[in-house]
């Protein structure tokens, strides 16, 4: 697959709910670090990781994918930098969220997967108003 067969089909397979679709597109022994830091390794804890927040903190939720870069860097293996919105409709994760992913890729299936949550950097400094002036980014 390539690297936008494979954000269009996790962008599926979320949207469906499904955790185990979702985990299929990524290699046995994949690694995932999730938004909050959670080490998970494999495809089948992938899988059931995410079926438990699909069926409860993002229940109906939609997510879109977007890459923002790939690069080849070494034979079959690509990193991927992507970006997605998630709109949540309800409970305590309610309204729309950002993040950012570091992939790797290698032969068309997700190796390594890093998940961050985008805040702004007011929030993050607990509205230090110097620290968020400072901010290299949006």
């Amino acid at each position: 697959m390539t690297v936008d067969e494979v954000m269009a089909a996790l962008e599926r397979a979320w949207n469906a709910g499904d955790g185990a679709a979702w985990a299929e597109h990524f290699t046995e022994d994949a690694d995932y670090v999730d938004a909050l830091g959670r080490f998970q390794k494999g495809r089948a804890v992938i899988a059931a990781e995410h079926q438990k927040i699909l069926d409860t903190i993002y229940r109906g939720s939609r997510l879109r994918m977007r890459l923002l870069s790939s690069h080849t860097i070494a034979d079959g293996v690509l990193l991927v930098h992507s970006a997605t919105t998630l709109d949540v409709p309800a409970g305590p994760r309610a309204g729309r969220w950002h993040s950012v992913q570091t992939q790797l890729l290698r032969d068309g299936r997700v190796l390594a997967f890093h998940n961050t949550m985008r805040t702004a950097v007011a929030d993050f400094s607990e509205q230090d108003e110097e620290y968020a002036r400072l901010s290299p980014l949006d």
